[in-house]
């Protein structure tokens, strides 16, 4: 009898989960990438789109139609939504957490100019960390963990090496730390 209550039960809980307003928020994302269509899809297979700014370097059915599919089913799915009461602070803090983490990201990319490959993901890692409630020794064994598996993976993996960091031209090293960092 137990099994027969657990299956019916939603697997989102009974919490409010906000769902309505990203439903409506992915409605509005969708009709002003629509609404822009025509000035960001140039023709053409040669890289046009890069050279004039454009997202999508062949013509506008592909995104169109995604854009189209994602109009009607948001505004579907928004409609057939339950109404719900959000506790916008407790909502606020949890998706700036993500938010946060996200911005870490886009940083560490710009980190690796100046602090290079390994160093830049060693401070996205710790961050991370940090951001996730880890202190102490926890903290140190994942940043310093999770910094090498990604350089042994894109170095050693993929071969993937960058040009070296401004960090590397102001700081004499030794080659074979350049290399390591």
């Amino acid at each position: 009898m137990a099994e027969n209550e657990n299956q019916d039960a939603s697997p989102f809980g009974e919490e409010p989960s906000g769902g309505r307003y990203l439903l409506g928020g992915l409605f509005v994302a969708a009709v002003l990438l629509l609404a822009m269509i025509g000035s960001q899809t140039v023709r053409g297979d040669m890289g046009e789109a890069a050279r004039s700014g454009g997202w999508w370097a062949e013509p506008a059915l592909a995104p169109g139609v995604a854009l189209v599919l994602t109009i009607v089913a948001s505004a579907v799915a928004f409609l057939f939504a339950r109404k719900e009461v959000i506790d916008w602070a407790k909502s606020l803090r949890d998706y700036g957490r993500i938010v946060l983490i996200a911005g870490c990201m886009v940083a560490t990319v710009f980190l690796m100019k100046i602090l290079g490959f390994a160093l830049s993901l060693l401070v996205l890692a710790a961050v991370i960390s940090f951001i996730g409630g880890f202190r102490g020794v926890k903290l140190l064994a994942i940043s310093f963990g999770a910094a090498t598996a990604m350089v042994v993976i894109f170095r050693v993996g993929f071969a993937i090496w960058f040009p070296r960091p401004a960090l590397f031209k102001w700081i004499d090293l030794p080659f074979w730390l350049q290399g390591i960092l």
